[in-house]
């Protein structure tokens, strides 16, 4: 009986009157921990947060080889793994010890008084380490923790700074973005010079291997040619007209040079990268007709004179094709340069078939060179000859398709010097003064508190219950006495009110 008697159980519904019973037992240390809470956060040092957002990005558009060729950190930017491992190597960079070293000499943290007996104190446990290199470990760990770096947005990086000074965690989160933009800048330079010098020195020695190859073929070219050619071909009026020829190429060739040159100039407010034309079938098929119809000519050269019918109708279909090819080059520019006004497709025009001519002229002069050179030999041809012919040409397509990517290449790391001369990278919020601070968080402390001296009251009212061995109910009483309860008198609150006046 006594057993039963110790068992306390009670049902949920039971809850509130054991709460309204015990209601001091919740409410004091409710009111306890709610007071404590919030009086002891005014005695955590309040820290200020202060933050400058930096833009990583791209000013223009660049290709995508391009863009590699540099380095670009952010601007090509992958899934959000890519974007997470970015982020960590940002936090890395911008809490490692050069950038510390140089945020501590620039604002001069290292001259804080308080840190002297920290110093002092490790010093005693590792009197072989310096005072230096103590203050700044000490200085770094400090800082470790409170340097945050995230992204703000794309191609924006935000780097917050914690400090119980607001004015040092302004000074600090603006000193470490303009560190990240200086550095970020010193890799890009570094990037190009070193792409930019590798390329160069390709360049140069896949032109010279181009040039090898060329001469190579001239000279095959010149034993086998084999031409039948008579007296007039080869007399010395017709080579001085095929020379003629030639230096007039060539003057024409400096002056399309400079033709070019000064268009360019007259274009400077269009990205270089942009002046490309895309050409169309009709425009490949007109450059095609005439590379065919020079070569042609160069092999008509060893067996007509220059003035015969059959030269002078090649020279005339080639002075109607380059006019198709100029035709076609403005129905391009008008397609494709439509946003810009006519003046200035007037002038793409222009350039473009200046352009094309280069190439017919640089084509006509080689081609005139090689028939002329023909002219004073005569050669039997051979079997392997077509065959070998064959493999010099996919020899120097080869050196040539490689010339091109290195010229290209090295045009990419030109535009690149001047991209980066431009601003690469800058301040898109700079760093203010925080007007509050961010720790303690008083709101979100009191809560706790409020929870926390809940959760105390309510353990210690049930706690209370439980050990309560007075009888409560009638089943108490039965089980105490062993005998079943005749009657229960109810508590009359009248009487109760009168014995309280007497």
């Amino acid at each position: 009986m006594e057993t039963d008697r110790h068992k306390k159980t009670f049902e949920l519904s039971d809850l509130w009157t054991v709460a309204w019973k015990r209601k001091w037992l919740i409410v004091i240390p409710l009111i306890l921990v709610s007071i404590f809470s919030f009086v002891g956060s005014y005695l955590i040092t309040p820290e200020y947060q202060a933050s400058v957002i930096i833009w990583l990005g791209n000013s223009v558009r660049l290709s995508d080889q391009l863009r590699r060729m540099i380095g670009d950190a952010g601007n090509v930017l992958g899934d959000e793994r890519h974007r997470t491992e970015e982020l960590r190597s940002l936090q890395n960079e911008v809490t490692s010890s050069p950038f510390i070293k140089q945020l501590v000499d620039n604002l001069k943290l290292d001259n804080d008084p308080s840190l002297n007996k920290k110093v002092q104190s490790v010093r005693s446990a590792r009197s072989d380490l310096s005072p230096e290199q103590v203050k700044f470990d000490l200085i770094l760990e400090d800082l470790r923790n409170r340097i945050e770096v995230s992204f703000a947005g794309w191609d924006q990086v935000r780097i917050s700074v914690l400090s119980a000074d607001p004015l040092k965690a302004r000074d600090m989160a603006q000193n470490l973005g303009e560190i990240l933009m200086a550095e970020k800048m010193k890799q890009e330079q570094g990037s190009v010079r070193q792409s930019q010098d590798f390329t160069y020195g390709q360049l140069e020695k896949y032109e010279k291997d181009l040039q090898d190859k060329i001469a190579e073929k001239t000279d095959f070219e010149r034993k086998y040619m084999g031409f039948q050619v008579n007296e007039l071909v080869v007399s010395d009026s017709n080579r001085k007209a095929v020379e003629a020829e030639i230096q007039g190429a060539n003057s024409d060739i400096e002056d399309r040079k400079n033709e070019e040159t000064t268009l360019l100039g007259k274009l400077e407010n269009i990205p270089s990268s942009k002046i490309v034309l895309s050409e169309s079938a009709t425009l490949k098929k007109l450059k095609s007709d005439i590379r065919d119809l020079l070569v042609s000519v160069a092999t008509l050269i060893p067996k007509y004179r220059w003035n015969d019918p059959e030269i002078l109708n090649s020279r005339t279909k080639l002075y109607n094709l380059m006019g198709d090819v100029e035709n076609e080059n403005k129905n391009l520019v008008d397609r494709q340069f439509s946003d810009y006004d006519s003046a200035t497709r007037a002038k793409l025009t222009q350039l473009f078939s200046v352009r094309a001519e280069l190439d017919v002229l640089y084509s006509k002069s080689n081609n005139l060179k090689l028939a002329l050179t023909g002219l004073s030999e005569k050669m039997g041809s051979v079997p392997q000859y077509q065959a070998q012919l064959d493999q010099l040409n996919r020899e120097i397509d080869a050196a040539r398709d490689l010339r091109d990517r290195f010229k290209e290449q090295s045009e990419g790391s030109q535009i690149s010097q001047a991209f980066l001369r431009e601003t690469r990278f800058y301040v898109v919020e700079p760093a203010k003064v925080p007007l509050v601070p961010v720790r303690p968080d008083r709101p979100k402390i009191l809560v706790v508190g409020i929870v926390l001296g809940l959760m105390i009251g309510v353990g210690a009212a049930l706690l209370a219950e439980l050990l309560d061995d007075s009888l409560k109910t009638v089943e108490d009483v039965e089980a105490y006495l062993g005998y079943k309860v005749i009657g229960v008198i109810p508590e009359i609150a009248a009487l109760k009110k009168s014995y309280k006046v007497k």
